[in-house]
C-alpha cells in the first residue's frame, strides 16, 4: 500500500523526515536539561543558612582580635539549641562566586588546576559531603599545614587518567617541586552547582589557631551552619535575627542577616547567566514543539480526510471501523519508521561533526557526555513524541469519516 502511493506520500516522508531530525535535538537538549537539573549534588544545601556578620566602630574590648571574636561567636552559635553543625570556611563556599584556585602537580608535566577549599571539619558535616574511605575523613586530616589534603573524586579521576600509577600514596606537589603534599583520602563525587559537572576540588583543613594565627586574614572567614530539620520552619530566619542573634554577639561583632542556602543558589545561578539561559532555552523548545505538533497534525489530519471516499469504500465491502482505523494508524506509523533511519544517521553525524560535543548551543547541555545511549534515548523520545502527534492527527478525522454512510460517501466520489 505504501509502495502503490509513494509518490503521493513523497512529501509527507520529507516532512517527517525534517521534523524527526527538529524533534531529535529537541528532546536531546530538554532531556539533558532535566537530567541535569535533577541529577544529585552529592552534598545537601536543605536547612543549611550562611550568617552574615559586621563589625560595629567602637570595641570594649581591644585586646580581643577580630579573629578572636569570630572563633567566639562560632561556640556560642554551636552551644544554640537545634543547630546541627557549624563550620568556618576561607572563599570556599559551593555555588559562590568567591574562589580560590590553586594547581596541584604529580610530575613536571602532569599538573591539575583545582579549587582550593579551605575549610574547618564542621563544613563537611553542614553540607554532608560524603568519603570513599570512611575511615580516611577530614576529622582525623592534620590541620594548618597545608600537606594534607583530600582531593574530591574527579580530581582524583583526572590525575589517575594522565598518570595510570596514580593513587593515594602518591606526594603532590604546589609547583616548588618539594613533593611534600600528602593525600589522606578522596571526597565522594559531587557536582559543584546544579548545571555543572562534577568538581575538582582539593580540600585542606585549619583550626582555630590557624585562624587566630592568619590575623585579618583569619576575620575574612564565613560562617555557615546547619539546622536539625525538626528546629526548621518558615520563620526560622525571623525568629533567629530577632532572638537568637542578639544573644551571639562578641563585643562589636554582630549579626546581619541568616540567608537560607537556597536563596543563594539561586543568586548564584543568576549571576551565572544559568537562570536566563534556561528560560530562554526552554522558551525556544516549546515554541518549536508547538509549531512541530500543529504542522504533523494539519498534515495527517487533512491527508485522512481527503480518504473519505477510501474509508467509505473500505467500509462498503465489509472492512470493520476498528480494522481502518489500525490500518490508518498503522501506515502512519510505518511512514515514520521508513524515515528514521536515515533522520537518526544525520542526527548522529551532526553531533559527531561538533567540535565541542556536549557543550554547544546545539548539541546540548554540559555536563552530561556524549555517547550512543544518550543518542538511542533522543531517538526513541523524538519517535514516541512524533508518533503520538500522527496518532493524534488521524484519529479525530478518521472517526468523523467512519461516521459517514458508505453510499452517500460514494455518491458524493
Amino acid at each position: 500500500m505504501i509502495k502503490s502511493r509513494f509518490r503521493s506520500n513523497g512529501w509527507v516522508l520529507g516532512e517527517l523526515f525534517l521534523v524527526f531530525i527538529v524533534m531529535w535535538f529537541l528532546c536531546d537538549s530538554l532531556g539533558c536539561m532535566k537530567y541535569t537539573f535533577h541529577e544529585p549534588l552529592g552534598y545537601d544545601i536543605d536547612h543549611v543558612y550562611r550568617l552574615e556578620t559586621a563589625y560595629g566602630n567602637e570595641s570594649q574590648n581591644p585586646s580581643m582580635t577580630e579573629a578572636a571574636k569570630k572563633i567566639e561567636l562560632i561556640h556560642r552559635l554551636e552551644r544554640v539549641p537545634g543547630i546541627e553543625a557549624v563550620s568556618l570556611d576561607f572563599w570556599s563556599l559551593p555555588m559562590s562566586g568567591a574562589n580560590s584556585y590553586g594547581s596541584l602537580l604529580v610530575t613536571d608535566s602532569i599538573a591539575l588546576n583545582t579549587r582550593s577549599i579551605t575549610v574547618s571539619e564542621g563544613y563537611m558535616k553542614v553540607f554532608r559531603f560524603g568519603y570513599e574511605n570512611p575511615a580516611r575523613t577530614m576529622e582525623n586530616m592534620r590541620a594548618g599545614s597545608g600537606t594534607d589534603v583530600m582531593l574530591s573524586k574527579a580530581a582524583f579521576d583526572e590525575f589517575k587518567k594522565d598518570y595510570p600509577q596514580f593513587s593515594l600514596d602518591t606526594r603532590l606537589d604546589r609547583g616548588d617541586r618539594q613533593y611534600d603534599i600528602v593525600q589522606h583520602g578522596i571526597v565522594s563525587p559531587f557536582r559543584s552547582y546544579r548545571y555543572g559537572g562534577e568538581a575538582k576540588w582539593i580540600f585542606s583543613r585549619v583550626e582555630e589557631n590557624d585562624i587566630l594565627e592568619a590575623g585579618e586574614e583569619g576575620a575574612s572567614a564565613g560562617i555557615t551552619f546547619r539546622v536539625k530539620p525538626e528546629a526548621d520552619n518558615t520563620n526560622f530566619r525571623q525568629h533567629f535575627l530577632d532572638k537568637i542573634a542578639p544573644t551571639l554577639d562578641v563585643d562589636n561583632l554582630f549579626i546581619v542577616d541568616a540567608l537560607p542556602y537556597t536563596i543563594l543558589r539561586d543568586r548564584y545561578e543568576v549571576l551565572r547567566g544559568d537562570t536566563d539561559r534556561v528560560n530562554m532555552q526552554t522558551m525556544i523548545v516549546l515554541f518549536l514543539l508547538a509549531n512541530v505538533f500543529l504542522g504533523l497534525i494539519g498534515t495527517f489530519w487533512f491527508r485522512t480526510r481527503r480518504r473519505r471516499s477510501e474509508i467509505a469504500l473500505r467500509l462498503s465491502v465489509g472492512s470493520s471501523r476498528k480494522q481502518i482505523f489500525s490500518l490508518l494508524i498503522g501506515e502512519g506509523l510505518l511512514l515514520l519508521t521508513l524515515v528514521t533511519i536515515p533522520a537518526a544517521i544525520v542526527c548522529f553525524n551532526v553531533a559527531l561533526s561538533e567540535p565541542t560535543l556536549g557543550n554547544s548551543a546545539l548539541i546540548a547541555v554540559e555536563p552530561v557526555e556524549w555517547g550512543f545511549v544518550r543518542f538511542l534515548l533522543g531517538t526513541a523520545a523524538a519517535w514516541a513524541l512524533i508518533a503520538f502527534v500522527i496518532i493524534l492527527g488521524i484519529w479525530f478525522p478518521a472517526r468523523q469519516a467512519m461516521k459517514i454512510q458508505p453510499a452517500e460517501a460514494l455518491r458524493e466520489e
